[in-house]
């Protein structure tokens, strides 16, 4: 069987590397959040706020557009308003429309218009925050913190879940009078009828894309080495953080955290309210 996560994710993989993948789709993600990675399930676990961790986000940047046609693998046909074609069995003449068929098994078409991205100013005080909060026992070695962004305006993400998939998309009457191109489809069309489609999702204003840090485990095993475990609250007395650790933090940011990769294979996610 088809995993529709698997096949969207191998369609961002080469534009975006490591980043990581909202899932599902509708998943909220924000700078500053905070989750917990427990052996590669990842859950929400706060923000940076409840841990009394400020930062400062930079202004959104317009990232542009994306578009992954499977390679080129998708046969496309646009259908005017009030014309004919018998290929068409969803939409009425009075539609305008697009008819998807997917040639290979493997094939999806993700599209994203809109695209503006923002994150952490300083990643400095990050560090140096976490190694507070490591060094009083209140920071657990598999937190991660959201350090950045990319949001979207639309999207359209098709999934085909065998040979043959097709789908007929109505458009909106929003979309404009010149040529429809497929970024047109995100966020303005609406899905009309399918066949062997594995996975569906058309709307608007959506995090899809997002990067994470947590503690690099080469620093805990320096800092345990050097300073012995952590304990909540280290005693009655709170020992003061050494500043051997604060300078690390301050000088070399990249020596105190380190951005994890994300599993490559999700579970199945929920049933898409839309």
């Amino acid at each position: 069987m088809v995993h529709a996560f698997a096949v969207y994710r191998d369609a961002m993989r080469e534009a975006w590397g490591d980043w990581w993948l909202a899932w599902p789709l509708l998943q909220k993600v924000a700078v500053g959040d905070v989750l917990h990675d427990s052996r590669g399930s990842v859950r929400a676990a706060g923000t940076l706020a409840d841990h009394r961790i400020g930062f400062e986000e930079t202004p959104p940047e317009a990232r542009g557009a994306f578009l992954y046609d499977a390679g080129g693998g998708i046969d496309v046909r646009f259908k005017a308003s009030g014309a004919t074609d018998p290929l068409f069995a969803a939409l009425a003449d009075a539609d305008a429309g697009v008819l998807l068929r997917f040639a290979r098994q493997r094939a999806a078409l993700v599209a994203y218009r809109g695209l503006t991205g923002s994150g952490m100013a300083d990643s400095r005080a990050l560090a140096g925050a976490l190694v507070r909060r490591y060094w009083a026992g209140r920071w657990d070695t598999g937190l991660l913190a959201v350090t950045e962004v990319v949001r979207a305006d639309a999207a359209v993400v098709l999934v085909a879940a065998g040979a043959g998939a097709a789908a007929e998309l109505r458009l909106a009457t929003s979309v404009g009078s010149g040529p429809v191109q497929l970024l047109d489809l995100a966020g303005s069309a609406q899905l009309a009828g399918s066949r062997h489609l594995g996975f569906q999702w058309i709307g608007e204003a959506l995090t899809p894309l997002f990067r994470v840090v947590r503690l690099r485990g080469t620093w805990l095993g320096g800092v345990r080495e050097e300073y012995g475990p952590v304990q909540p609250g280290r005693g009655l007395d709170a020992e003061p953080v050494p500043p051997l650790l604060l300078e690390q933090a301050a000088d070399d940011p990249a020596a105190v955290l380190e951005a994890p990769q994300q599993l490559l294979v999700a579970p199945e996610p929920a049933r898409d309210p839309s």
